[in-house]
């Protein structure tokens, strides 16, 4: 080999191997060198989701007392507006779900009909029990 291409072979074997290093190194810190995010665990009501959102921005915002009564406050008439809107458009949402059902039950074949009959009625029954609780 002259020395020219010898030098070639190098400076190629060099620049490959320097790309293994850089991939394995932007693997190791992008994929596994970041924490995994820190998601609270799901909340068994809306008043727990509210309770722990209040807690969270208090803390990472540093609310004062004032700041805190407000917030709950905006939370409060939000909550109003959500459930006038509900209200007003029950019927639309029903309507919605409806359709919803109606095009799954095509879509399944009659074993899988009975079956999802099923967990449709524990669904409601869940439902139900949940709004007797409020």
């Amino acid at each position: 080999m002259k020395p020219a291409a010898w030098r070639i072979a190098l400076y190629i074997t060099l620049v490959f191997v320097s790309g293994l290093v850089v991939g394995a190194l932007a693997n190791h810190y992008l994929l596994h060198g970041r924490p995994a995010p820190d998601f609270p665990p799901p909340h068994k009501s809306a008043e727990s989701f509210r309770k722990a959102m209040v807690a969270d921005l208090t803390k990472r915002l540093s609310l004062d007392p004032q700041q805190v009564t407000q917030f709950q406050q905006i939370l409060d008439d939000s909550r109003k507006e959500f459930q006038n809107f509900h209200d007003q458009h029950k019927d639309e949402l029903k309507a919605i779900y409806d359709r919803q059902h109606t095009r799954i039950e095509a879509l399944l074949r009659p074993d899988q009909r009975v079956i999802y009959e099923k967990i449709e009625a524990e669904r409601q029954a869940r439902m139900q029990h949940d709004m007797e609780k409020k």
